[in-house]
């Protein structure tokens, strides 16, 4: 009883605040209900009828209108190099609808992508400052947390770890994926914060930690890594002593906190290549649906629609390596590679647009790499190689899973464009008008 009471006065706080003070409370209103999904609980069977994801992004966009005079101006958000690429890939998408295999699961992917750019829109307006910058990370931080609670108590089903997040979180790839985005998210607080967020976000990174843990996603861990690295080579020279510290510190946890079950799921890593036949199937698969993929592409370089792998892999895969799901009778298998994913589903130019969406995430942290001048915060640097460090693990643990329709990169990709224009504010000079022409500048 008391849990759907604290959940009912958080979504009235939040809107409340939201129309009242700013509408940063309305994208914590949205994000609670991706991390939390009161749908998915025991208590939340009063929610069920209710689109409670919608109803908070309309708050979200409703608040930030009424506030338009009040937040600070920033260029035209389809301005930036990342609204732009992602637009265009949701124009594609919808430009596909006539030869689109299956329409139905086209459309439905289509809807989600736009959803998906709403959002990017309004973490974009929202996040005007460098506190924002915080505050939003901070918040990402607290949701993964609940995620990792939510897997403490569900406990794992064998070696998986299934059914833990809401819609797109619910299996244990992309929760693992979720998880290592926020223990990385995360570390960059620790080392720039003080007080109770430094300390929050500390127990959150524990938390977090387990949970990437329970839900043993080699794709998972490999983004870790990367993400770890990013921010080792991006963040402000003035917080080297502490990350390295903490970097010993978490390796030394990390021992603590691992079990046999991840170990050997681990070292199946190197079962992607190998022909025996008692080496890990689903390690091995990877490769066989690999190049089905490839064939898939070379016959549809237009792409064959959303979820074209899914529905083309009964005719370009080995009976044994498909899987039949309990409520179908269609055996099939989907992408694990999200280049691949783009390739077959949208073409030669999904797969572009991709390879400009990785690219740019490469610019951005050398950028933030070379922001080491005397007009620079090393506070913002940091929380830039964060925020670009969490994208480097969507894109390295999407080379094991398909993460084309993952929405926590919409976010980061939000934040790290507002990111970059708050750091060239602050080195322009020649007062307002040299620092909106700075902000053209990055956003070119």
């Amino acid at each position: 009883m008391y849990t759907p009471a604290a959940f009912i006065l958080f979504c009235v706080a939040c809107t409340v605040l939201a129309f009242k003070r700013h509408p940063i409370y309305g994208l914590y209103l949205y994000l609670g209900m991706t991390f939390i999904f009161p749908q998915g609980r025991w208590w939340g069977h009063i929610f069920q009828d209710l689109r409670l994801s919608l109803l908070a992004a309309a708050v979200t966009v409703a608040a930030v209108v009424l506030h338009r005079g009040k937040l600070k101006p920033k260029p035209l958000w389809l301005a930036n190099p990342p609204a732009l690429i992602l637009s265009l890939y949701a124009a594609l998408m919808w430009l596909q609808s006539p030869w689109a295999l299956d329409l139905k699961e086209h459309l439905s992917g289509c809807s989600f992508f736009v959803k998906y750019l709403l959002a990017f829109w309004f973490v974009y307006r929202v996040v005007d400052s460098k506190e924002k910058v915080r505050d939003v990370l901070l918040a990402l931080v607290l949701g993964n947390g609940l995620l990792g609670l939510y897997a403490q108590f569900t406990g794992r089903d064998g070696d998986r770890l299934d059914g833990v997040g809401g819609p797109g979180i619910d299996d244990s790839n992309t929760l693992g994926m979720y998880l290592a985005t926020g223990a990385i998210l995360g570390v960059g607080l620790v080392l720039t914060q003080k007080g109770w967020r430094r300390y929050l976000s500390l127990a959150c990174v524990v938390v977090i930690t387990n949970g990437v843990v329970l839900a043993n996603s080699r794709g998972a861990l490999l983004g870790l890594v990367a993400g770890g690295l990013v921010l080792a080579l991006c963040k402000a020279r003035q917080h080297r002593a502490m990350f390295w510290s903490f970097a010993l510190l978490s390796v030394l946890g990390l021992a603590v906190i691992v079990d046999q079950a991840f170990i050997d799921r681990m070292v199946t890593i190197q079962d992607v290549t190998s022909k025996d036949d008692e080496a890990d199937g689903s390690a091995r698969s990877r490769v066989e649906i690999a190049k089905a993929q490839l064939q898939m592409f070379k016959a549809y370089p237009m792409g064959a629609g959303h979820r074209g792998t899914a529905t083309l892999s009964p005719q370009y895969l080995d009976a044994k390596w498909l899987t039949k799901p309990e409520d179908s009778s269609q055996a099939a298998r989907s992408s694990h590679n999200t280049f691949l994913t783009t390739l077959v589903e949208q073409g030669v130019l999904g797969g572009f647009l991709y390879l400009c969406l990785a690219l740019w995430i490469v610019v951005a942290g050398r950028r933030v790499q070379r922001m080491r001048g005397p007009l620079d915060d090393p506070e913002l640097v940091t929380l830039g190689a964060t925020t670009c460090a969490g994208l480097a693990v969507v894109f390295v643990a999407g080379n094991s899973a398909d993460y084309l329709l993952v929405e926590n990169q919409f976010w980061l990709f939000a934040v790290m464009v507002s990111m970059l224009q708050l750091a060239a504010q602050r080195t322009t000079v020649g007062g307002e008008a040299g620092d909106v022409r700075g902000l053209r500048r990055m956003a070119a």
